[in-house]
């Protein structure tokens, strides 16, 4: 990077401008870059064989999104007590065994961040949930059977949820 430029920042996002050099010698100027804090993201499980959901407005999309319980890593935080956090304030479930999935670059074209993949095995409610300010949060227990097929159909649609449900139906399945 040759030189950089916040343009606007807010506590979701920033927006940079690079001023790039190429590895072939040229140079991009400008080149945008959205800054975000990073985000951890749980495949919740109940020893009932339920994969715990929610439902809520985005938006950006102008849709409903049927996904996993996410959020951003606060800072100070670890992804994994985020991942905990956001599960209990946004279903009220916690507890459980819990392992990371791995990580991935969410828009790596343009955004900076990661996003925290993780399974929770054997999840229990234990709260009313409790979501942050502005945030309509419907709680949607879905058989694990029938978690492909949401992601098959285009009812999850986010490419990171999407990401964590293959990856845990993947652990799931290595683990029988």
């Amino acid at each position: 990077r040759l030189g950089s430029e916040r343009l606007l920042e807010n506590p979701y996002f920033a927006l940079r401008s690079d001023r790039l050099q190429l590895p072939d010698g040229g140079v991009k100027d400008p080149y945008y870059v959205i800054e975000r804090p990073d985000a951890a993201i749980v495949f919740p499980l109940t020893a009932d064989g339920d994969v715990v959901l929610v439902r809520q407005y985005r938006p950006p999309i102008e849709m409903m999104e049927l996904g996993l319980p996410a959020g951003l890593v606060e800072a100070g935080e670890r992804p994994g007590e985020a991942a905990r956090r956001e599960l209990a304030e946004e279903t009220g479930y916690t507890g459980g065994e819990w392992e990371p999935l791995g990580s991935l670059a969410s828009s790596p074209s343009l955004k900076d961040n990661w996003a925290y993949l993780f399974l929770a095995r054997g999840v229990e409610e234990t709260a009313a949930p409790d979501p942050d300010e502005h945030e309509l949060v419907e709680v949607v227990l879905v058989p694990i059977d029938e978690l492909a097929d949401l992601v098959r159909s285009g009812k999850i649609v986010s490419s990171s949820g999407v990401a964590a449900v293959m990856l845990a139906l993947e652990r799931l399945r290595e683990d029988s």
